[in-house]
Formats: structure tokens, C-alpha cells, sequence
């Protein structure tokens, strides 16, 4: 690695071991950044050339937390940002909530309604609702028989969510009664809630966004155009669109929840009214900042002008028709396997990261392991 000036040192926690997250370290270190990473040995954040420092933790996320802390209080001088790189990690941390050692840090205003606002998708809804943006009903539900009342409410299709998922877990889409209850068994696994949702009808999206204080400095929107390893799941490859909702969307939820950071919202292009519908916000890093080129966008210069104390706010610049599909590696690998697209197996490597070796070769690695059966998997496991 060639070198370069990083004057600022920042902290990425991670919990789980996702293929998003891997990425963002060279954003990190594009804006100036001397990563820190806290995480379980294995991941594969953990081979980014970008990472400076490793501090390996506990994989039960409560122990990991405390080495949080401990880590935070033991800084000199103080990570100039700290980063949570999941929602489960999340979740753990904001137990803490009202404790003095989030104070400075943390995404939202930990002492305050932004915090559920953030975490629940009940307390998301009525909140992005009574605010004016446009979402589709939805209703949290405690049991079987709230969940048929709601289902009756919204009419079928409907969306059923676990409180809390990541890239498309946890999440059906239920067409009639026949799939309600498989779908309800299968999802109520423990005493949490679950949410009913209306199905909004249209082109399902996302927009990336860097906000200061509640204020968006940089975002980009585009179409998930295929989804692995589900439709309702994480995108394998993206379309760049703009439509003027979005931009007063994402400037009421900042401006509700004060969010400070990296995060990301999903929604749908409804095709009966041409509106953007709000689904829901990932209080967290997403894994298509690195397409912000086809935005006409940086995050990585963003990030390093919030840094230096600058905000200079710039939104996406008009994107040109038609928009290029975009393949991203390796989720496009994952999804040309499965559907036998020959087309997406040769074009997916073009974002592959050649720049980060290691990190190159735990992706294939993981796509390897994906495939192979499973008795094999668990001799390699065995011998590791």
C-alpha cells in the first residue's frame, strides 16, 4: 500500500460477518482514515488491506461490547468517528443507552426518542407517518391472532418481518392464507413481535446516505435490480435513478432522528401513483458506496470534509438514460450461479475488488465454501 497521509483514526466495530461491510475500510481509507477494526477473528473485513489494526473480541455480542467500552475509555487521543458496522451490534450497544460512554459517538441522540425511532420498526412507522412521508400500513403484532387481524386490515399481499433482520432475513412475502402460517411459524421463533406490512406494488430500491447531525451531506438512489438469495433480500446488482421524493424523504428522517453517520433507507417506486413508498431505515454502512462514481458523488471526499469540520452538502447529479446495470462482486457471482446466468458470470468480476487482494480471495473463498456440499465444508471445518 502506497503512503498516504490518514490523519484520522477511526473505530469500525463489526458482530457479524457480512460481505457488505468488507468494503468500507477502503472508503475509510480514501477519506484519510487509519482503521481500527474491533471484531471476531474470520470475518472477511478482517483480510482488508485497509484495516491497520486488528482487535479481535468475543463472537457473543454482549462481551464484545463491554471490550467496547473498554477500548473507548482507554483511547488517546479519542477515534475521531466510531463506527457500528451491523444492526445486531447495534441492538447490544444501545442497551447501554443513557450510559456516559455513548456520549459523542453514537449514531442518534441515545437519550432520546431517536434511539427506538432507529431500532423499532413500529416506532419508525408512526413516526415517518405522523411527519407526512408516505409508507405502507403496517402494524407490530404480538401473536397469531393480532397477525390475522392485521393481515385482514391490509389486505394480501402482505410483507411479515421479524423486529430485527439484516439484508433481507427475517423478512416473507405472503401472497395468500395458504403461506401465512408457514410463514408466521417460521418467523416467530421467539416472544418478539412482528410486523405486518402492506405489499406496495412497484420497482423496490435504496438510497446510500452520509448525514451530519441529521443532515444529508451525500446520498445516491438506485433500483435493486436482482436480489440474492431471495427478492427480498440484499442486491446483487443496481440500477442509478433519482425521483424528487427522495431527496425531502431522506431530509425528514434526518431531520427526526438527528442520525450521524453512514446509513442507508429502503423503498419502493410505486407503479400505480409514481410515489416513492418508505419501507424502512439500516441505521448502518451498506455494501453500494462503492458505485458512487455512477452518482456523481464521494462519500470517501464527504466523509474527509466532515472530518476536517467542513459540510458541504452535494446530491447526486442527473443520471444519464439509459442508467448502466450494475453487477456487483460477489453477490452477482452468488446470483449468476444460482439463476445459470452465463452473462452475469462474466460481467460480475468487473467490480470485484483487485485493489485488496485478501479481501479478493475471502470473497471467492466464501463462494467456494457456498457450494461445495456440505459434509465437506465440515471436514474443512475440522481441519481449520
Amino acid at each position: 500500500m502506497s503512503k498516504k497521509p490518514l490523519p484520522y483514526e477511526v473505530l469500525v466495530i463489526a458482530g457479524i460477518d457480512t460481505i457488505g461491510l468488507a468494503r468500507f475500510p477502503h472508503l475509510l481509507y480514501e477519506a484519510g482514515c487509519r482503521v481500527t477494526l474491533l471484531s471476531p477473528p474470520g470475518f472477511a473485513v478482517n483480510r482488508s488491506r485497509f484495516v491497520a489494526r486488528h482487535l479481535h473480541t468475543s463472537k457473543k455480542l454482549e462481551e464484545s461490547v463491554l471490550h467496547l467500552k473498554e477500548v473507548l475509555s482507554t483511547q488517546t487521543p479519542p477515534f475521531a468517528r466510531v463506527i457500528i458496522g451491523d444492526e445486531p451490534t447495534l441492538v447490544a450497544v444501545a442497551k447501554h443507552h443513557g450510559e456516559d460512554w455513548l456520549d459523542g459517538w453514537f449514531p442518534v441522540d441515545h437519550r432520546s426518542n431517536a434511539l427506538e425511532t432507529i431500532l423499532s420498526k413500529h416506532a419508525f412507522y408512526h413516526e415517518m407517518v405522523s411527519a407526512g412521508l408516505y409508507m405502507p400500513f403496517s402494524k407490530l403484532c404480538q401473536g397469531w391472532k393480532e397477525v390475522e387481524e392485521a393481515v385482514k386490515s391490509a389486505g394480501y399481499p402482505i410483507i411479515l418481518k421479524a423486529q430485527q433482520g439484516c439484508a433481507g432475513s427475517a423478512v416473507h412475502k405472503v401472497h395468500d392464507s395458504s403461506e401465512l402460517e408457514p410463514c408466521y411459524n417460521d418467523l416467530a421463533t421467539t416472544e418478539e413481535p412482528l410486523l405486518v406490512q402492506q405489499f406496495c406494488e412497484g420497482a423496490l430500491g435504496g438510497s446510500g446516505v452520509l448525514f451530519d447531525h441529521g443532515v444529508p451531506v451525500c446520498w445516491q438512489s438506485s433500483y435493486k435490480y436482482e436480489c440474492w438469495p431471495t427478492p427480498l433480500s440484499a442486491s446483487s446488482s443496481r440500477i442509478m435513478m433519482q425521483h424528487p421524493d427522495i431527496d425531502h424523504i431522506i431530509s425528514e428522517l434526518g431531520r427526526i432522528t438527528g442520525f450521524h453517520g453512514f446509513a442507508s433507507l429502503d423503498w419502493m417506486h410505486e407503479t400505480s401513483s409514481d410515489r416513492i413508498c418508505l419501507l424502512e431505515m439500516n441505521p448502518r454502512p451498506i455494501p453500494s458506496y462503492h458505485l458512487d462514481q455512477y452518482a456523481g458523488v464521494s462519500f470517501s471526499r464527504s466523509f474527509n470534509q466532515l472530518l476536517s469540520g467542513q459540510r458541504t452538502i452535494t446530491p447526486p447529479k442527473p443520471v444519464s438514460q439509459p442508467a448502466p446495470l450494475l453487477r456487483m462482486f460477489p453477490q452477482n457471482l452468488y446470483w449468476g450461479i444460482d439463476n445459470r446466468n452465463l452473462r452475469a458470470l462474466i460481467l460480475c468480476w468487473g467490480d470485484a475488488p483487485w485493489y485488496d487482494p485478501l479481501l479478493f480471495a475471502a470473497y471467492l473463498r466464501r463462494v467456494l465454501t457456498h457450494y461445495i456440499p456440505k459434509h465437506w465444508r465440515d471436514a474443512l471445518k475440522r481441519r481449520g
